[in-house]
């Protein structure tokens, strides 16, 4: 033995192995995992000699050793050999064995589908087919269940491998095995087959996992063949037999259905066919065009559309559905690319202008390459123009309500003129005679609603309230009157900075107003002023109030003021009349004037107004006095005053706006 061995040299007696040795090939135990020699071939591989008697032992090469037990130890043991007892060897292979199984994974599933295959004979009368199927089943231990086919299907022949079996159970015919490793399986069975309208029908789920080969034989020459779901799909005609072989993807049920082929007609040359509204729009000195092509495309699909457009018109922009690109040539030759090829009916939408004159002629964009074309023609002026139509030809007059409905959605202004045509040779000429404008209102004020409060000192605190609708006017025009102080100014809720132009008139910067439903809707401006004589006023006398006026071409729909006075005065002359006089006129309650929508007259708590006017003149007097350093005085505003009501409707540019007022028995403070 080499000494760099490891000497394993344990007894063992054989007497009886010996005895029978020549007799029979002894085997080792049977079960899963073990290995199986004849009696040379082990004494072949251990060395074990059954003629010697007494204590022997098995020698085994080095290498032999670590490949048993999976281990590699570094050193120079070249042609080292191990002796061991038959029994101490059995063991340890048995060991190694136990060992490679317990390590070994378990698999991820029970069993695979390597191939399926499902070849069938299609007839009216009924379906035939054979399944041939490869199951590898990868679970060693215990049985397994493996769904093959549903129990719709009449099971006609079973071909399978010893230990597998078939029974039904869910809905499915099942194969059941407690073996592992390949399984071939074949299983023939009938399904029915339905016809409607000439065209017959057949399928069944598909429960067996994995993609199938379906190939098919129908008895018949010119069958078109449809496999639902299928990823390819050939067949060819041979022998008065029609052959298809199909690929059908995992999960999907098969579905088969075949019909007469119908025989296979040469494509017709493309026609097409075109009807066109077009709506022109005469502006000041160009044509303003919107047309719509509807083609109607037979035989043959295309790819392209030809159009020609007028002499001298622009085309801006082309659209349609998969539309790719579109250009015109120097010959005015519109070429229209699709993404994909188009047959039925498809519409181009146009929009192009060209410059007119005071003579024009109605320009519409024809589509080239047609059988027949028709189309539709309305006119309608965006301008302060006057349209007439001159002699023309190849067309119809028609009345605008014969229009279709297409031309009538592309504006919101009248149609004046419609025509009618057939076939692209036809002139329309026109007349266009342009006229002056004149100017319109772009800035009203609906109300006006002044609140003012008088001290018997002649001093005057007003609020003024202007429910405004602007259009496109930047500021608000007012005169003030001659000793007003502006307090404060808001527009639409925000405060603004007025300002004053070389006129003295206040500059109120104004917003748009926001488009209503029918029409512009009002807005407040709000203004705050105090007006202060120059000495005070005496117990018995007239007073003179003047009023804002708007100016720059602002008319005042309604003009409403609340005027409180001192309670203790008295303001009539005479026998009773009154003591005011002037354009406003005295009233009892204000004249509420339904105007439309967004110019309702407001509302005003002239006692509400005249409490917060109070306050805001106090904290203005307070602020005043505290900047000069002196104490604030409290002034007292006649806050429950006499109340006179004055209006006037209608305050034009240019109108005086003011009121005389006679009084006595103010008390003045000294």
């Amino acid at each position: 033995m080499n000494r760099t061995a490891w000497i394993l040299t344990v007894g063992l007696t054989l007497a009886a192995m010996g005895a029978a040795a020549h007799a029979a090939a002894p085997k080792l135990e049977e079960g899963r995992g073990t290995v199986t020699l004849t009696w040379n071939e082990f004494v072949k591989i251990t060395g074990y000699d059954p003629a010697r008697k007494g204590a022997q032992v098995l020698t085994i090469p080095w290498a032999q050793v670590e490949e048993l037990l999976g281990v590699k130890v570094d050193g120079k043991v070249k042609g080292a050999t191990v002796n061991l007892p038959f029994a101490e060897f059995k063991a340890l292979l048995l060991w190694s064995i136990q060992r490679k199984e317990a390590d070994a994974a378990p698999p991820p599933t029970d069993f695979i589908v390597t191939s399926s295959q499902y070849v069938g004979q299609l007839s009216e009368e009924g379906a035939t087919f054979t399944l041939k199927a490869k199951v590898n089943v990868l679970r060693k231990k215990g049985w397994k269940k493996i769904p093959l086919l549903p129990v719709t299907v009449a099971l006609t022949k079973t071909t399978l491998p010893a230990g597998v079996f078939l029974h039904s159970k869910g809905g499915n015919y099942e194969l059941l095995t407690d073996k592992s490793g390949e399984i071939d399986v074949t299983i023939e069975f009938a399904v029915s087959v339905k016809k409607a309208a000439g065209i017959n029908q057949v399928g069944f789920n598909r429960v067996l996992t994995g993609s199938s080969v379906l190939d098919l034989t129908i008895a018949r020459e010119q069958v078109d063949v449809k496999v639902a779901s299928s990823q390819s799909l050939v067949s060819k005609t041979a022998d008065k037999k029609t052959q298809v072989v199909a690929a059908v993807p995992s999960g999907v049920a098969v579905g088969i259905s075949w019909e007469r082929a119908l025989p296979k007609v040469e494509a017709a040359p493309t026609k097409l066919y075109a009807e066109a509204r077009a709506l022109v729009a005469v502006a000041e000195g160009i044509l303003l065009c919107q047309e719509m092509v509807n083609y109607n495309i037979l035989h043959t699909a295309v790819r392209e559309l030809n159009l020609q457009v007028p002499k001298g018109a622009s085309v801006l922009t082309v659209t349609g559905p998969n539309l790719q690109d579109w250009r015109v040539d120097d010959t005015g030759k519109l070429q229209v690319l699709l993404k994909a090829e188009v047959i039925g009916s498809y519409s181009l939408r146009i929009a192009f202008e060209q410059p007119s004159q005071a003579a024009a002629e109605v320009p519409v964009i024809h589509p080239l390459g047609i059988e027949r074309e028709r189309g539709y023609v309305g006119v309608v002026a965006v301008a302060n123009v006057e349209i007439a139509a001159g002699k023309t030809q190849g067309v119809t007059a028609i009345d605008v309500r014969q229009l279709p409905g297409d031309i009538v959605a592309m504006t919101n202004q009248p149609i004046l003129l419609a025509f009618r045509y057939l076939g692209s040779k036809f002139t329309i000429p026109l007349t266009i005679k342009k006229h002056e404008e004149v100017g319109i209102l772009v800035t009203i004020v609906d109300s006006a609603v002044y609140t003012a409060m008088q001290l018997a000192d002649g001093r005057r605190i007003t609020k003024g309230i202007f429910s405004v609708r602007n259009n496109r006017n930047q500021f608000l025009r007012l005169k003030m009157p001659a000793e007003a102080e502006i307090w404060s100014v808001s527009v639409s809720g925000s405060t603004v900075s007025p300002a004053k132009d070389e006129q003295g008139n206040v500059l109120i910067p104004l917003v748009r107003s926001s488009r209503g439903a029918r029409e512009l809707a009002a807005f407040p401006v709000d203004v705050v002023y105090v007006e202060t004589p120059k000495k005070p006023l005496p117990e018995r006398g007239e007073i003179h109030v003047d009023l804002p006026i708007c100016t720059g071409n602002v008319p005042v729909m309604h003009v409403m003021y609340n005027y409180y006075v001192p309670r203790e005065g008295r303001y009539t002359v005479g026998w009773g009349e009154s003591g005011f006089s002037g354009p406003l006129q005295v009233v009892k309650e204000f004249t509420s004037l339904a105007t439309g929508a967004g110019r309702e007259v407001v509302r005003v708590d002239a006692a509400k107004q005249a409490r917060q006017m109070e306050k805001a003149f106090k904290a203005r007097v307070d602020a005043r006095t505290r900047a000069a350093g002196a104490t604030p005085i409290r002034v007292s505003l006649p806050v429950n005053g006499k109340l006179f009501r004055l209006e006037k409707i209608l305050v034009l540019p240019g109108d005086k706006l003011y009121f005389n007022l006679r009084y006595s028995g103010w008390k003045v403070a000294k």
